[in-house]
């Protein structure tokens, strides 16, 4: 396999934060390294081989702790937490610069929009322009998107809202490696749940917002017979989340933070996964619970029976919907649809099979030209307009 082209992947919540973006970012880079000459760059951590950190402000920083805000207090947290990234983002794509520069990259691939639009801005001092790729992780329809020569989608569903000239379809993969049947576990003899007892496990931030945590915790809380497990990165909504599990289900909810290789082992002490957000661009959860043997219950969107295939699919707006689910559906239908997502997983997202369609896809883009603008007669005439009219304006303050 050739190593001419040069890539460097972009990612600055890595190392800052465990979600599925930087989940992705992390296994696309192992996925790779040893195909074509690819630097990871990242927001915290250490550096090794093929790897450098950015240091930048992390959205965590303490030096956050006093954001002035002048907003709703019903929508202040909110507002903050946009905040932080956007401080993390920006600090992190222009601390990026220099070492962009000296590597002479063909291709950057960001992550992140604010990374991506402050990176294009900048093509212009390059050397040689480097084409600027971007995973559109939000699905963010075309005419948000931010500025880009090529754009990754996750689903064929968010490819008919993006931009058609850029984007291409790849969907997220998981580790066979890692994520499989019968891994041995002691979580729950860990966490005291008992060996006979049902379990759900949910995995994502422990928020309101988008996972929706409080949602799955009262879905569940009705059913005596069964314990729920959260793991997720905490945020600010984590306390009043943490006590609503606490008031309504006692000892029967578990909430806990774990590095990505050790979510099998929690995985493994379930019986049904559940998601409760209402839309996920992908969702690398899923899969992860499919590979696993998990049945999955997830909002019913068209992007999500696009991912799941197989699956329980509810309106996770209604209350008492999933509840009435997790009570109907049979425990030979579970076992069924477990079986069909491990299927499903090792026919579209291992990344074994995977690998080669990135690889394919980069040398494509590095081989594309890249126009900057030019001067042109058209941009002559709009230069000097402007230029006119600031002067007619300088004029006439000066006179008054």
């Amino acid at each position: 396999m050739t190593k001419l082209m040069k890539i460097a992947l972009l990612c600055s919540g890595l190392g800052n934060i465990h979600r599925g973006h930087e989940v992705f970012a992390r296994d696309l880079f192992e996925l790779i390294r040893d195909a074509v000459d690819i630097t990871l760059f990242k927001g915290g951590g250490e550096n090794a081989p093929g790897e450098i950190v950015i240091h930048n402000v992390p959205r965590d920083s303490s030096y956050l702790d006093h954001i002035h805000i002048a907003a709703s207090p019903k929508w202040e947290s909110s507002i903050k937490g946009y905040e932080r990234l956007r401080v993390e983002t920006e600090t992190f794509a222009h601390a990026a610069l220099r070492p962009l520069l000296e590597g002479a990259y063909d291709i950057i691939h960001c992550l992140e929009q604010e990374v991506c639009n402050i990176i294009y801005s900048y093509r212009h001092v390059f050397k040689n322009p480097p084409r600027i790729v971007f995973s559109n992780g939000g699905a963010i329809p075309a005419r948000r998107l931010p500025r880009c020569d090529f754009v990754q989608e996750y689903t064929a569903y968010n490819e008919t809202f993006s931009a058609k000239d850029k984007a291409s379809v790849i969907p997220h993969g998981v580790d066979l490696n890692l994520f499989h049947p019968g891994i041995p576990s002691a979580f729950r003899k860990q966490h005291g749940i008992p060996e006979k007892a049902k379990v759900a496990i949910s995995v994502g931030t422990i928020g309101f917002w988008h996972k929706r945590m409080d949602y799955v915790i009262r879905e569940v809380a009705p059913i005596q017979e069964m314990y729920l497990v959260i793991a997720g990165q905490e945020c600010p909504d984590t306390p009043e989340i943490k006590e609503i599990g606490r008031k309504m289900m006692g000892n029967r909810v578990i909430f806990v933070t774990l590095p990505h290789d050790e979510l099998p082992k929690a995985y493994a002490a379930a019986d049904i996964f559940i998601l409760g957000s209402l839309f996920e661009a992908f969702g690398i959860v899923y899969i992860e619970a499919m590979a696993m043997g998990l049945p999955v219950f997830c909002t019913r969107h068209p992007n999500q029976k696009s991912i799941v295939k197989e699956g329980i699919f509810i309106d996770m707006k209604s209350d008492g919907a999933l509840t009435e689910a997790l009570l109907k559906t049979d425990p030979q239908t579970l076992s069924q649809l477990g079986q069909q997502g491990r299927k499903i997983v090792l026919e579209n997202y291992d990344l074994n099979i995977l690998r080669q369609r990135y690889v394919d896809w980069y040398t494509t883009i590095s081989r594309t030209a890249i126009n900057l603008p030019k001067y042109t007669l058209s941009r002559k005439i709009v230069a000097n307009l402007k230029n006119a009219t600031r002067t007619l304006k300088e004029k006439f303050f000066h006179f008054l």
